[in-house]
């Protein structure tokens, strides 16, 4: 991954919240370094090559979250994986209005394939668990393996990119059953279930309704069903389960 590249994705984090900047970073822990947005260089390790950087907030509100480079896949002989963002935080503590503009702005500028915002409420844990999106139930984190597999889901907040418009259907993405339905580029579409991402702790059955009526307007084999689940490490990164897009993966 390119150094601009990196600094650019972790410049546009801090511009967007600026009151919630992290505190401790590190390329491996201890997270020891003291964050400093106005040197965001010293992200970059000496010999040139961009490391995942992980990172906390201890103060209010209390976050954690990762600028994830790509790997390198251990059937190929090049990075064959997305780079990804990823953060945590507490419930509440963002303002809305600011994630939701931080999750478009984000997307559109990284060309991003997909991406979302969500809670982990309790009684979804156990299909998050299975559908691999929250693989230890601590946290969502999935990765370009398991979209390789099938899409875990809809979210509360999804960007659908390029590779899951063509799959899914621009036309019938954007006449899809949802609270809010935005074309955020070409080939980039917004999906919101509900009003409020609180929604989903307050009112997890009205959720999981908006998430079934939302899934039922497409082709039944795009989105996780247990029943279909199968032991990823045992077959392909297409399979014939589950319909998958086409990532066309930029190099670096």
């Amino acid at each position: 991954m390119k150094a601009e590249d990196f600094l650019d994705a972790v410049q546009t984090y801090c511009t967007h919240f600026p009151l919630m900047l992290p505190e401790q970073w590190g390329w491996w822990e201890p997270l020891d370094r003291s964050f400093d947005a106005g040197n965001l260089t010293d992200l970059i390790p000496e010999k040139g090559a961009c490391e995942t950087v992980y990172w906390q907030r201890k103060r209010s509100p209390k976050m954690e979250g990762t600028f994830d480079v790509r790997w390198q896949s251990k059937s190929t002989q090049v990075s064959s994986t997305h780079a990804k963002i990823g953060f945590t935080s507490e419930l509440g503590k963002i303002d809305q209005t600011t994630l939701l503009g931080y999750l478009k702005t984000a997307s559109e500028y990284s060309k991003a394939d997909f991406a979302f915002v969500d809670v982990l409420a309790e009684q979804y844990r156990d299909f998050a668990i299975a559908s691999g999106s929250a693989p230890y139930g601590e946290r969502f984190m999935f990765f370009t393996h398991l979209l390789r597999h099938w899409l875990p889901d809809v979210f509360w907040g999804t960007v659908f990119g390029p590779p899951y418009v063509r799959l899914l259907g621009k036309d019938r993405l954007l006449s899809a059953p949802a609270y809010l339905v935005e074309e955020l580029g070409a080939e980039t579409i917004y999906v919101q279930l509900t009003e409020n991402l609180t929604d989903v702790v307050e009112d997890g059955n009205a959720i999981q309704s908006f998430r079934t009526a939302f899934k039922q307007h497409f082709r039944d084999d795009v989105f996780f069903v247990p029943e279909k689940a199968y032991d990823r490490s045992e077959r392909g990164p297409v399979g014939d389960v589950f319909a998958t897009p086409v990532f066309e993966l930029i190099a670096d």
